[in-house]
Parts: structure tokens; sequence; C-alpha cells
């Protein structure tokens, strides 16, 4: 957002300010009289950072943002990473901030944080970033189109009672459910049979 103007600011000069995301010349000073007062608040002490819709800050909603984003690039390892360079070989900003970003079936997803939070990334770190491919803020919802992540759930083979000195089948310690041949995971429900047979 641009520095945040003041309604006096207004009245003295022609200035330009943000509206609907783009900048717009406020040259109409009958229009701008009728802004109420109460709508133009000063820039609080701490920055436009601290500005306030009487619940949270902007400061609070970024990093909200950075820790949810920090925990889908956690549970999405093998499709995430980060870099200290954009794709070009340049500094991200010059310095002082890294990029992060998840491969999703619709394209990639990125967001730049300061070096500062570097280790709240659990991923992968590559010498530059991957190609940005024209995703934009209105491109969020591609983070909807990842894969669903289950916990892993750790089970055993569980031999049931033999007929006629053969083994009926051998049954899931987590789901109950059985079938004829051992294997590293359970059909039926996923589990992770690796660790122990019994």
């Amino acid at each position: 957002m641009a520095e945040y103007i003041e309604r006096e600011d207004i009245f003295n000069k022609k200035v330009e300010v943000p509206l609907f995301g783009k900048m717009v010349e406020m040259v109409a000073v009958s229009e701008i009289e009728r802004i109420p007062a109460a709508n133009v608040r000063p820039v609080p002490e701490g920055g436009i950072g601290e500005m306030s819709d009487g619940y949270h800050t902007f400061n609070g909603l970024y990093y909200q943002r950075m820790i949810l984003f920090a925990a889908l690039v956690k549970a999405h390892k093998d499709r995430a990473w980060k870099s200290h360079r954009h794709e070009d070989g340049e500094l991200c900003f010059g310095g002082g901030w890294f990029i992060v970003g998840i491969d999703t079936p619709e394209g990639s997803y990125t967001y730049h944080y300061e070096d500062k939070d570097w280790d709240r990334f659990d991923c992968q770190e590559l010498l530059t970033a991957k190609h940005w491919d024209g995703h934009t803020e209105e491109d969020v919802t591609r983070l909807l189109s990842l894969p669903d992540v289950r916990p892993v759930v750790h089970g055993h083979w569980v031999r049931p009672k033999t007929i006629n000195g053969r083994v009926k089948c051998f049954i899931c310690s987590a789901c109950g459910i059985g079938q004829v041949f051992r294997t590293d995971f359970c059909p039926n429900c996923g589990a992770d049979m690796r660790e122990a047979t019994t």
C-alpha cells in the first residue's frame, strides 16, 4: 500500500491515492470534501503495518499468513522450495529477503519473506528460484489443488489362527482387514507396515 495520506494533505495539493489497487490522481476537491473526517486516520506511530480494522493489524495478518504458509510447506516438503535468489540469479529485492514456493497441480505459488524467517520454512534450498509462471494473488486458489496430506499410520501384519497348518490370511493391525500376502503398506488403509510383523 502507498503511504497513508491524511485528510489535510488531500486538501492542500493534488495527489495520487490508492483506489482499488491502482494509483488515481485526485483532482475533484468537491468530491474529496465528501469524505467524512472519521474515515481518514493518521498512520500509527509503529507505521502502516500497525493499522487495524479493530481486530487485526496488517503486521498481525502478515505474520499469520507466514505461519500458515510455513505449515503448508512443511506438509508438502516434496513440492516446496526456497531460495535467496530469483530465477535470474539476482538476490531477492537486493538482499535480506528470500522466496518460498510450492508446486501445485495448477502451477506454482510463491511468497517473499525476510531472512530472519528463513528457518521457519522446512523445505529444500535451491541456488535460484524456479521459473515464475506469472502467477498473481488471484492464483492463491492453486493452493487448494494440493493433494490431501494424511498422517502416517503405522501397523503390522498379524497372523491369525491357522487351518490345517496353513495361514488363512494376514490381518492389518490398523484397520483389521486381511489379505493373503504381506506388503509394505496395507492396501486397504495405507498403514506403513515396514516396522514390524508378528
